[in-house]
């Protein structure tokens, strides 16, 4: 390579040449002469260029991770003038062929099975999906890598709709090739993952999840989330990470068994899958009688005897939300699906289930139903639980080889344990549930089905103690609405609590971080004004909004003027600098197919007061809003007695940037009708403010209500809540 350099000068100008700061593919260093200066001083005639040899040496010793781009710069220095010339090369690596074959009962490993291949020493890497394919074949430079793969094996049979049967983890966290190599990754060398607890469960979801971390600065991690449709979970790490740290984990939720037995009185037993895990589904000891329904039509229902009777119908597909509802109307027990493709199938009734129990069972046993009503009377008989009064939430990481089969036992008085008390609002439904985990190596884990928790209930939670933090999420009408976020925590072994959720009266709270503390909802910045509250929120925690159930707007006034508008529940506006008294409103309102399980806080209207004006020595200076928050006795459907003489305690809370003075004033009324409101008794003692409200000869009526707070530092809200809660 030839370095030019010209003197445009009138006399010759003598050069000290040297190579600096020649830096390898990682950023690292070069201490090796792969560039240099076959000269070390040149003379430049005036008027004249001259060039300077830079001498390549690809045979340079590198580092493994150096090998690619390199780069330095050429420095040239006279009379305290320096001049940099940057240079570029590739250096290109030696490169070996790896080949790795992913195995399942034999066979290339196919759906949705995948392989990743890191390079740990210059942190590259790809993720391929296997496909069918014999083997994968990569060109890579010797090195240290991570293999990592997920082989998920299909039921047995033909055809693209088939279940999953297992899934299965193979990983080699550090694995030296230094010549063309083949790995052979075989899921039956894995060994079985299993988990027993004190009382019976079933896993309702599991994700098998892996995190691999090196040089302090990388991380690659990666989870695979079953459904409790796949029947067996597998694992096989070989060999242990010697650069940073290697992690693999199985991750369960567990509960207590849906259906743990249903069978025909003299066979044959059956083996249903649930279409949901939510309380439409069979309950208790119980048995009906089996009539065949044919398609399931209201038709065919009404020909035969389907009141209080288990139907047997003949599905074409898993869509059978409208075949329950047939169902229902017919009075019928419950839906047993048969189809007449082989293998097990799911049937779908909704998100959060349908009309009433609906399962789903092989072809094959549907036959053999079909065949025993051709000959007499069936009857069936279940033993099943709807609502489990528990559910597991469990995390066994491994941070070294995982070898042969492993059954997790797990001791209530080893975990940590949540009394959770669950709301409605206002109809008994089942919220979404979803739970997630949290690793300290970096990883986060989900999982991937549908659970719910019947609201209103009670349960009884149990955590895997540790380092392992778990969080948990509630949407009352899954996709559409809200999500109720908890805090993220860990336990100790034997630790107790309680946790309520969507208790008291539903309304608009200050956003909440991670650790369940109130965060910012409202600042000044310069002459702008923000406003970022959480739409929902009960007692410990705030929501995230609906994409299409919540509807809201913001208005903003300044001394009675309106200065600014916003469609969302949140927005910024432009501002004067000096004092001013300022009014924000918001409005919110569910609506649509979210509305039909949220009959309580249907709208709600709230007006913050507060002086503001620029503060040039803050950056950021939070506003004084208030939230208001009513201690009413409300049970779990948020109704109260048709009595008079009940108490409604009267607080606010603040946010991150504002913390509320006590409360100077307080005035609640009550509407039955949104239009006459009465004005209750409010008093104050020690600080705590109390109203009192009279609902004798009221049942069956809809109370709204009406609050107005000042705190001592002039900070006020008024709020009007449509349909707080009913009177039972």
């Amino acid at each position: 390579m030839q370095v030019p350099y010209t003197n445009t000068g009138a006399r010759p100008v003598t050069l000290d040449l040297a190579v600096e700061k020649v830096t390898g593919n990682d950023g690292s260093a070069v201490r090796s002469q792969v560039a240099r200066l076959v000269q070390r001083t040149v003379t430049v005639p005036p008027g004249a260029t001259v060039t300077v040899p830079l001498a390549l040496d690809p045979a340079a010793r590198l580092e493994r991770s150096q090998y690619g781009d390199v780069t330095g710069r050429i420095v040239a220095t006279a009379d305290g003038v320096r001049v940099s010339t940057p240079f570029s090369l590739y250096v290109e690596p030696q490169t070996v062929t790896l080949r790795v074959k992913l195995d399942r009962a034999g066979r290339p490993a196919a759906g949705p099975s995948s392989l990743d291949v890191i390079g740990t020493d210059d942190a590259t890497g790809e993720r391929r999906f296997n496909d069918g394919s014999a083997d994968q074949v990569y060109r890579v430079r010797p090195g240290a890598y991570f293999l990592s793969a997920f082989v998920a094996t299909p039921d047995a049979g033909e055809g693209d709709d088939r279940l999953i049967d297992s899934l299965t983890y193979l990983g080699r966290p550090q694995v030296e090739v230094k010549k063309d190599t083949t790995v052979v990754l075989d899921a039956r060398e894995a060994g079985r993952l299993a988990i027993e607890a004190d009382k019976p469960v079933e896993a309702r979801n599991t994700t098998l999840g892996f995190a691999r971390s090196w040089d302090d600065v990388w991380l690659h991690a990666g989870t695979a989330m079953g459904g409790r449709t796949i029947r067996s979970y597998y694992s096989s790490v070989e060999g242990r990470a010697k650069d940073g740290e290697f992690e693999f984990g199985s991750y369960w939720r567990a509960a207590a068994p849906l259906p743990s037995a249903l069978k025909g009185a003299g066979g044959p037993v059956l083996h249903p899958i649930t279409a949901s895990t939510g309380s439409d589904n069979l309950d208790g000891n119980g048995s009906a009688p089996l009539v065949d329904a044919g398609a399931g039509t209201p038709e065919e229902l009404a020909a035969v005897a389907a009141k209080d009777a288990v139907v047997l119908v003949r599905a074409t597909d898993g869509a059978l939300h409208e075949v329950a509802r047939n169902a229902l109307a017919a009075g019928a027990e419950a839906v047993l699906a048969h189809r007449d493709a082989p293998g097990r199938w799911v049937a779908f009734t909704g998100y959060a289930g349908g009309a009433l129990p609906v399962l789903a069972v092989e072809a094959a046993e549907g036959k053999a139903l079909l065949g025993r009503l051709a000959a007499g009377k069936v009857t069936l008989s279940w033993k099943a639980t709807a609502k489990s009064p528990y559910v597991y939430s469990l995390a066994f990481p491994e941070t070294g080889e995982v070898k042969g089969g492993h059954t997790y036992r797990v001791r209530d008085r080893e975990l940590g344990q949540v009394e959770s008390a669950y709301h409605s609002m206002g109809v008994a439904a089942d919220f979404v549930d979803l739970a997630g985990a949290y690793r300290p190596i970096g990883s986060a884990v989900y999982f991937g089905g549908i659970e719910t928790v019947a609201t209103p209930g009670r349960r009884t939670e149990f955590y895997t103690a540790g380092d392992t933090a778990w969080d948990q999420m509630l949407s009352s009408s899954f996709p559409w609405g809200e999500f109720m976020v908890g805090e993220q925590r860990t336990y100790t072994k034997g630790q107790k609590s309680s946790a309520s959720w969507y208790d008291g009266v539903t309304g608009p709270v200050a956003p909440r971080d991670g650790t369940g503390k109130e965060a910012l909802a409202a600042e000044r910045q310069g002459n702008l004004i923000g406003f970022a509250p959480a739409m929902w929120g009960d007692g410990r925690h705030a929501a995230q909004p609906g994409s299409f159930g919540d509807i809201c707007n913001l208005r903003l006034r300044r001394d009675g003027e309106v200065i600014g508008e916003s469609w969302y529940p949140f927005g910024v506006f432009e501002v004067p600098a000096e004092a001013g008294r300022y009014e924000l409103t918001q409005t919110i309102e569910k609506i649509g197919p979210p509305a039909r399980t949220w009959q309580r806080s249907t709208s709600v209207r709230t007006t913050w007061g507060f002086t503001s004006e620029l503060d040039a020595s803050a950056y950021s200076k939070g506003l004084p809003v208030l939230f208001p928050r009513y201690a009413a006795a409300l049970d779990g459907m948020k109704t109260v007695a048709a009595a008079d003489g009940q108490s409604i305690g009267l607080s606010a809370t603040g946010h991150a940037g504002y913390g509320p003075g006590a409360l100077k004033s307080a005035k609640l009324s009550y509407s039955y009708d949104g239009e006459n409101w009465t004005e209750a008794k409010v008093s104050e003692r020690a600080g705590r403010w109390t109203a009192v409200v009279d609902h004798a000869g009221a049942s069956g009526k809809q109370v709204s209500l009406k609050v107005e707070l000042t705190d001592a530092n002039g900070a006020s809200v008024a709020q009007t809540v449509v349909r707080a809660y009913d009177v039972r």
